[in-house]
């Protein structure tokens, strides 16, 4: 008579084996970029944009921008970047001044926008199809509202 044990405890601690596999292949460090990984920070400035829509249109378009990208698309669409913000004078000694630009997404709506009804567009007497939003993630903000007909090449979908 051999000593085995029976089929299913071999059956069992197979299950476990992979089962314990499974869960360290899917908790290490990823390798490539999530599909939503561009869109899924972006997902906390989005109830701003809706609200200064008047929760008019369709939301076509959610990427992340950097400060180059957003002053380009701004002097594309005739409108003037906003200069940084000037800050009070510290009250502790100074740190060293951060060259990045928080981290931004571009919020594109489509509907029937007519002049004036969305407050804070640039340029202000413009009217068109597309709203487009610069928003703030971190703290979440509205750094530029676009008002425009068209959209530049750069963002056609």
């Amino acid at each position: 008579m051999s000593i085995r044990p029976p089929w299913w405890r071999c059956a069992a601690a197979f299950s476990v084996a992979i089962a314990l596999a499974l869960a360290a292949a899917c908790s290490g460090p990823r390798s490539g970029a999530s599909v939503t990984g561009d869109v899924s920070g972006c997902a906390a400035v989005l109830p701003l944009a809706r609200r200064a829509v008047h929760d008019e249109g369709t939301l076509t378009l959610i990427r992340r921008i950097n400060r180059a990208d957003a002053d380009a698309l701004s002097r594309k669409l005739g409108a003037t970047p906003p200069t940084p913000r000037s800050h009070p004078a510290p009250m502790r000694p100074p740190r060293p001044v951060q060259a990045s630009w928080p981290k931004a997404c571009l919020v594109v709506y489509h509907g029937n926008y007519p002049r004036g009804t969305i407050v804070g567009a640039s340029p202000p007497a413009v009217a068109g199809h597309y709203a487009l939003f610069v928003l703030r993630v971190r703290h979440p903000s509205i750094d530029r509202i676009l008002v425009t007909d068209a959209l530049p090449s750069s963002l056609k979908l």
